[in-house]
């Protein structure tokens, strides 16, 4: 006796729609980051056939018009066309390898063009010819660690890409790369301490009592402190006096910085900080009980 199986075949043709969302999902993340990309590298390319170069300022001079980490571009401009109030990069005739970005303070009756750096309190030792002028310069705050960091974020992304691809099972891959890219940003944050920085200007008496002239190097607002004393509430590039009641034995002064963010600052930044584990959890979880489902 011959007994038919009556039982429907199993449809091996259809794709389960989670892995078609993530399939979309992939694809046009994949776009919109091309997209972006693509917009970039033409502008970067147009702005340099125009003549354009940029440069990031490493150093305070500047204050809060144009604090450390700010991304410059600058445009060629006949000398004749600057004007005093204008932030200028040139060359210095006494040290013609170096690269500097300055506010014009006036232009001489020769057509010399005198500078300074908002935060210096004399006119730098020189004046400048056409032949030192670099640019007229505009400035974009906070841009410059980005592209700082990118011989470091780029090798580490890609590393992580390649190696959770290779040696990361289906499921944990997501979640890898979710935990793992911000850890690739903090060492990023470690080694060149973007949001958090201060720089000593001078120290001395001022009306009997010991002071310090502090300048924020970081992004992010900050109090800066030392024992016993009241603390300088500093945005990225201003400045500020630390009194230094208390000195060591060796007349030594400690000052500590720390985040300075009003309630919602706070609340924002721990929902940045979770992100990633939210984004991970959200995304792999079903994935995960499902595969455990099907093993069962």
């Amino acid at each position: 006796m011959t007994i038919l199986d009556t039982r429907p075949a199993p449809d091996t043709t259809r794709t389960p729609a989670p892995r078609r969302r993530r399939g979309a999902w992939r694809r046009g993340a994949v776009v919109v980051l091309a997209t972006i990309l693509g917009v970039l590298l033409t502008g970067a390319l147009l702005f340099s056939l125009a003549g354009g170069r940029w440069f990031v300022i490493s150093t305070p001079s500047m204050a809060e018009a144009a604090p450390v980490g700010t991304l410059v571009l600058t445009f060629p401009e006949p000398a004749e066309d600057i004007r005093a109030g204008d932030i200028i990069t040139f060359h210095p005739p006494t040290a013609p390898d170096q690269t500097y970005t300055h506010r014009v303070r006036a232009i001489t009756a020769a057509g010399g063009i005198l500078t300074r750096g908002d935060l210096n309190g004399a006119d730098d030792p020189w004046t400048l010819t056409g032949g030192d002028l670099v640019g007229k310069s505009i400035t974009v705050p906070g841009l410059g660690w980005l592209i700082r960091a990118l011989p470091i974020l780029i090798p580490g992304i890609a590393g992580l890409w390649i190696l959770t691809g290779r040696f990361t099972p289906g499921p944990w891959r997501l979640p890898l790369r979710v935990v793992g890219v911000p850890l690739v940003i903090s060492v990023a944050t470690i080694i060149l301490r973007p949001f958090i920085g201060i720089s000593v200007l001078t120290a001395g008496m001022a009306e009997g009592t010991p002071q310090a002239t502090v300048v924020s190097t970081g992004m992010l607002p900050i109090s800066v402190h030392a024992d016993g004393g009241e603390p300088a509430h500093l945005t990225a590039g201003s400045v500020g006096q630390v009194p230094l009641p208390s000195l060591d034995r060796t007349d030594h002064y400690q000052m500590a910085s720390a985040l300075d963010l009003p309630a919602t600052g706070w609340i924002l930044l721990m929902l940045v900080c979770a992100l990633p584990l939210l984004w991970s959890l959200a995304c792999s979880l079903p994935a995960l009980v499902k595969d455990r489902s099907d093993r069962a």
